[in-house]
């Protein structure tokens, strides 16, 4: 009998586990992002993202994100960025890479090409990344490679369906690190505002996460004031 009873309160500590576990997961996030491209001549821009995330919808402050850099066009299909970015999150992030950091501190270079098939507009980007993560134990430098594929459909003249994965592979173990799916629609106010709100799933090899993604995106043009 007693053995039966251990037996019963063993799984039922492992069922509230994994109900918990399961639980927080499911919960849906946010991310809200502002990202802004800033030409200031025929072929360089500014390229800027700012970004808050949180566990919960507009709820329990995950991280904040600010990156910038500079950006040259090679061909109206290729583009080139070298840049910065600065991180700061709580110190409970529940993936294994994240935990206990407080913010870090990154240099990326990109790649990025363009095209279209019929009405849809397809981009790849390619990026690596040398960040520096500080935490409660030091200070530790970690590189990873990402690849985006990007795609959009129009819906008519301001409406339009867009989608991308994004997968992350770190240059030390373990090489997954994580991988981003996004759905969503967007519409343009006009040639320099638009609206994409959609719907992020975020794989990490022991945790998923869903979030509510919602991005304004705007352009401005520097070399008009210049002319004028």
């Amino acid at each position: 009998m007693a053995t039966r009873s251990i037996c019963l309160t063993i799984v039922l500590l492992l069922s509230l586990n994994i109900f918990s576990q399961r639980e927080r997961e499911e919960i849906l996030g946010t991310w809200l992002v502002a990202s802004g491209s800033h030409q200031v001549s025929e072929k360089v821009s500014i390229p800027t993202i700012g970004l808050l995330r949180y566990y919960e919808p507009f709820h329990h402050y995950e991280l904040s994100f600010f990156r910038t850099g500079i950006c040259y066009g090679f061909s109206p299909k290729l583009s080139g960025t070298l840049g910065y970015a600065y991180l700061n999150s709580e110190p409970f992030i529940q993936s294994k890479e994240a935990k206990g950091a407080f913010y870090q501190h990154w240099l990326y270079s990109q790649l990025t090409f363009k095209d279209k098939m019929g009405n849809f507009n397809i981009s790849h980007r390619y990026r690596l990344e040398n960040r520096w993560i500080q935490s409660t134990t030091g200070t530790d430098l970690r590189h990873r490679i990402r690849y985006r594929l990007k795609g959009s459909y129009p819906l008519g003249n301001r409406f339009y369906l867009c989608a991308s994965n994004e997968i992350f592979i770190a240059l030390q173990e373990p090489l997954f690190n994580q991988n981003r799916l996004y759905f969503g629609m967007g519409h343009k106010f006009n040639s320099s505002l638009k609206l994409e709100v959609g719907f992020m799933k975020n794989h990490f090899s022991t945790a998923n996460y869903e979030y509510l993604r919602i991005e304004f995106v705007f352009k401005t043009d520097f070399r008009k004031r210049h002319k004028s």
